[in-house]
């Protein structure tokens, strides 16, 4: 199981990562706006430390929102690097903190598409996207489904102590966490009529992707999805989590205008990718633009990434 914690984990090497997840679980144990407080001042050193994701952030906004002005596009990833630092203190509190307290937080809209979606006894692939707010929002919906019928997809992470405290964490809101490879326990969980979270918007190279639009962009995007739900007999239906002025989040189910999957792949992955689309616009400042999600490039495309120019 990913929560088990393996003894060779308590080595002195793996002692400053426990530091770190104990300091994430200290952080949970202050007042929610207290602990989004401590977590949202480190935007300002974020912005000027993490040049290399900076950059990225640059690059994918001026690409995406060419008609913004260069002033509100220098806005967008600034308020992009304040919703990462929050992110950490509301992922803080999903992994660790009250769980009463953090379904508080927010409201889950569309709970009706998700019911007609599973009629039947069907299994439903919830697809997602890196919105900043993901692991509240995560926590947010879990808390109004049968969680213990959700199991999420994660990519496994080099360090494995953090690996163990963030299934350990997720696990708190889902049945189980699957492994990104493991295709064959994610389809018996869909077949079983389980519920499947997955965020595909991220850019693994053209073996696992087909090129369609993103933004207007040609973007390699993951044909997994559309393997997951024929597989897995799924219905497909979308969920996208917002931080809302207010400082409450919102959850919301999206209604397709026709069920997925179909027969057509590049269609389908299309429409996810309008609706993702959508909600972006939405809230440009809480994607997760630090992410190279436009590296892979068609055949004669230059890099779509250029070497950040040095200062002076």
């Amino acid at each position: 199981m990913a929560t088990e914690k393996p003894k060779r984990l308590v080595h002195p090497r793996h002692w400053p990562s426990w530091l770190a997840a104990a300091s994430v679980w200290l952080l949970a144990r202050l007042p929610f706006r207290a602990g989004l407080a401590v977590t949202g001042a480190l935007a300002p050193l974020m912005y000027r430390l993490m040049k290399s994701r900076r950059h990225i952030a640059e690059t994918n906004v001026q690409a995406c929102f060419p008609e913004y002005s260069d002033r509100r596009q220098t806005e967008v990833v600034r308020d992009c690097f304040d919703s990462l630092a929050r992110a950490l203190g509301e992922m803080a509190y999903a992994w660790g903190g009250s769980w009463q307290t953090v379904v508080r937080q927010g409201d889950v809209d569309g709970l009706d598409i998700l019911k007609r979606a599973e009629a039947g006894g069907r299994g439903v692939l919830i697809v997602t996207c890196h919105m900043t707010c993901l692991e509240i929002g995560g926590a947010i919906m879990a808390g109004s489904i049968d969680h213990r019928r959700l199991a999420g997809i994660y990519r496994p992470l080099k360090n494995p102590v953090m690996e163990w405290f963030q299934n350990r964490g997720r696990t708190r809101y889902t049945g189980t966490m699957i492994k990104k490879r493991d295709t064959r326990a994610a389809i018996r969980h869909l077949r079983n009529g389980g519920y499947l979270w997955y965020a595909p918007d991220q850019d693994f190279g053209t073996d696992q992707s087909l090129f369609v639009p993103f933004f207007g962009i040609q973007t390699a995007t993951l044909t997994a999805t559309h393997r997951l739900a024929t597989l897995g007999r799924a219905a497909v239906v979308l969920m996208f989590p917002r931080r809302l002025d207010s400082g409450r989040y919102r959850i919301e189910f999206v209604d397709l205008p026709e069920s997925l999957p179909t027969d057509d792949i590049a269609r389908d992955l299309a429409l996810i990718n309008a609706h993702t689309e959508r909600v972006i616009r939405m809230a440009p400042n809480q994607y997760w633009w630090i992410h190279r999600r436009f590296k892979t490039r068609p055949d004669g495309e230059p890099p779509f990434y250029q070497p950040r120019l040095p200062a002076g």
